[in-house]
């Protein structure tokens, strides 16, 4: 196994959910095996989107941060990085958040696939191997990891809301998996949290084009799978997982977890296995 990068430079162009900008990222091959973002507006040295860079506090978002930058809104894309093995890139990009594009990673996993992966030869890389069960819990959400002989993300949410109620999804994550089951599945919200959010100064670039919106009766617009709230869910949980920026050969199933104990159990890894 080795670090891998893309084989030609990618650029999407989107709008920041949380603040309304227009975004322009831009991804070039690497061989340095990190992922690393340099703001080109604002001219502050390469951020490494590493354990170490995770802010301590998010909104809604992960977020990474230095003395001299900050980027949010990362979990989509690393996503979509994990989904196909990618670890070293080197991204140019004119604001402090990731393009949120249609909510969900699909857009990322079509450039990628378009750009092609090119394995890194000469950089080899050891996966994390789970070797006994792991459980970690916040409130009454938790996540735990379980021995597999391949990497299987599961995810199980519960609301008191007639129209979620009960979701759940499990995959064995290869590319063409995440492709047609998870990368698809939007971000989504509540109708009556929306002027909650706009008042803390979120969801400015929120809109029916890049979220799954739920009223008190029923989806407010159409949902891509019946369960599509659990599949992205899972989605940011694997994106998550994916800021140790390798692969975790294992079961990780989140129940009713979110990004606070996702890094937190990442935090726990890296202490347990690096």
């Amino acid at each position: 196994m080795n670090h891998q990068t893309l084989a030609n430079s990618i650029t999407l162009t989107g709008i920041g959910i949380h603040s309304g900008e227009n975004i322009t990222m831009t991804c070039h091959p690497s061989t340095e095996g990190i992922i690393s973002i340099t703001n080109i507006k604002e001219k502050t040295p390469p951020l490494i989107l590493s354990l170490s860079n995770l802010a301590q506090t998010h909104n809604r978002a992960t977020k990474f941060q230095n003395e001299t930058a900050t980027i949010t809104t990362t979990e989509h894309f690393l996503s979509a990085c994990a989904a196909f093995g990618i670890t070293s890139l080197t991204i140019e990009i004119n604001g402090n958040e990731l393009p949120i594009l249609d909510g969900s990673s699909k857009d990322f996993c079509m450039a990628f696939d378009k750009a092609k992966i090119q394995p890194i030869n000469s950089k080899p890389l050891l996966p994390i191997i789970i070797t006994e069960p792991i459980t970690i819990w916040k409130d009454t959400a938790c996540i735990i990891a379980t021995p597999a002989k391949s990497s299987i993300f599961s995810y199980y949410l519960s609301y008191n809301h007639p129209v979620i109620q009960s979701q759940s999804e499990t995959i064995e994550l290869t590319p063409s998996n995440y492709i047609n089951h998870i990368a698809p599945a939007r971000t989504y919200g509540f109708e009556k949290e929306v002027e909650h959010l706009i008042k803390q100064g979120l969801a400015k670039g929120g809109s029916l084009e890049n979220a799954l919106v739920i009223g008190e009766k029923s989806y407010i617009n159409t949902p891509r799978f019946k369960n599509e709230c659990a599949k992205h869910k899972l989605l940011d949980l694997i994106g998550d997982c994916w800021i140790l920026n390798k692969p975790i050969i294992g079961h990780i199933i989140g129940i009713k977890s979110g990004h606070q104990l996702n890094h937190s159990f990442t935090k726990l890894l890296a202490k347990k296995y690096l």
